[in-house]
């Protein structure tokens, strides 16, 4: 009984509980177990993934840093692995991240700054306990609007509070930016599920990118967030200059276009 509790309780906590794949990797958890089920992901990957060039797995920082986010973050190891690599590739600047919910992955990003880009600023945006989210579509059918507000904005600031550089921001983005002097943004983390929330951030966060910047979509070509892709498609539609490149499992890189006028 007290491993059905468990489970259940990692459920309710889920904000994709409604999901049925979710739900359904959940009961194979169940009946089969943690290990068993985990070793069925990975058979669609046929052949797997050959660990042994992935360096960044064997990265002390790397997986010190996972070690220290993971009970925080939604995020598997592979998105953080992409995470990990955008911030050590990007160019001098600002850097953000829009929807942080438990601060998982901010304080990732903080440890890839403190490896690569140390002086670097950073931001991280939510609405946090105020709200799940602004806007809905009938694209985004996954949510509700009082999802992910299980967290706090006193409760990640403390889990930020030994990166100094590090500015927590409470509010719905972009418009809890536009009093913040954000210009040169080096990289952005864009994580916010639904269509009208990635729109108008990229909308926001284009123009302010710093001549190498790099934004990264979470969620792009997922099946239960189609609006996350349908606002990065409308997006590129309206600015050519613009170009968005997928990355496994399901992210993407957007970034200028420098190839446009060659």
């Amino acid at each position: 009984m007290t491993a059905l509790r468990e489970h259940l309780a990692h459920w309710h906590a889920n904000p994709r509980r409604r999901s049925l794949s979710y739900i359904y990797s959940r009961l194979r958890v169940i009946l089969l177990g943690a290990d068993q089920a985990a070793r069925d992901r990975i058979q669609p990957l046929d052949p797997p993934i050959e660990t042994g060039y992935i360096e960044i797995l064997s990265d002390p920082a790397f997986q010190r840093s996972v070690s220290a986010v993971k009970e925080r973050t939604y995020l598997d190891e592979a998105r953080l692995a992409n995470l990990w690599n955008m911030v050590r590739l990007v160019g001098p600047g600002t850097f953000l991240e829009v929807g942080s919910y438990l601060g998982g992955t901010a304080m990732h990003l903080c440890n890839a700054i403190d490896a690569f880009k140390p002086g670097a600023k950073f931001y991280c945006f939510d609405p946090f306990e105020h709200g799940g989210f602004e806007k809905m579509t009938d694209t985004d059918r996954a949510f509700k609007p009082t999802d992910f507000m299980d967290t706090s904005v006193a409760e990640v600031t403390k889990f930020l509070s030994s990166k100094p550089y590090a500015t927590v921001v409470q509010g719905f983005f972009p418009a809890v930016a536009e009093g913040l002097n954000l210009s040169d943004i080096a990289f952005c983390h864009l994580d916010v599920d639904v269509h009208d929330a990635t729109l108008r951030s990229l909308e926001y966060l284009a123009p302010r990118l710093a001549p190498s910047g790099l934004i990264v979509i979470d969620d792009f070509g997922h099946s239960e967030t189609p609006g996350v892709e349908k606002a990065t498609m409308e997006f590129l539609a309206a600015h050519p200059s613009f170009v968005v490149l997928p990355m496994f499992p399901c992210q993407a890189l957007l970034m200028p276009n420098t190839f446009r006028n060659s």
